[in-house]
């Protein structure tokens, strides 16, 4: 509950804040999404800190059913302000968008731990959005293709 395990700014409870946000107005319910990841590309070398030029990355897929609501609020709100979660000006210390202080705070006791000045980890190299038809559709789709395979 005070992020003694997991801190308030790391991914999962930016993008899943569950009790953070008890005390306030926000369904965040309405904000989950279902999201899978891969990479691709040789893993850097041990004890290598330069780009080598390799091709490497990491993929990223997310399934909503309401683009504004889920991913853009998470990408716009809980990813790159830290105000939701009483951080201020926070960002995410992973995706955030490289502006500002490049604070990332571990709560402690007595004291938090601050990090300060974190480089920019992911570089963005392009995205899409791709939309699903519902399954409403879908199934009006089989009925469609059943009929073709009668005739």
């Amino acid at each position: 509950m005070e992020g003694l395990k997991c801190p308030f700014s790391s991914h999962i409870r930016r993008l899943n804040p569950r009790d953070a946000l008890k005390d306030d107005l926000v369904a965040a319910n309405l904000h989950h999404i279902l999201r899978r990841a891969t990479n691709y590309g040789p893993p850097l070398p041990e004890g290598v800190l330069e780009d080598d030029g390799a091709q490497r990355g990491g993929v990223f897929l997310l399934i909503g059913s309401h683009i504004k609501r889920q991913f853009e609020l998470l990408q716009s709100q809980w990813v790159t302000d830290g105000n939701f979660i009483r951080h201020g000006t926070e960002q995410h210390p992973i995706i955030g968008n490289d502006e500002g202080d490049r604070i990332f705070t571990i709560p402690k006791r007595p004291v938090r731990h601050r990090l300060h000045g974190l480089l920019q980890f992911v570089v963005v190299r392009g995205g899409e959005y791709c939309f699903m038809p519902g399954l409403r559709a879908l199934k009006w789709l089989t009925m469609l293709y059943g009929k073709d395979q009668s005739s």
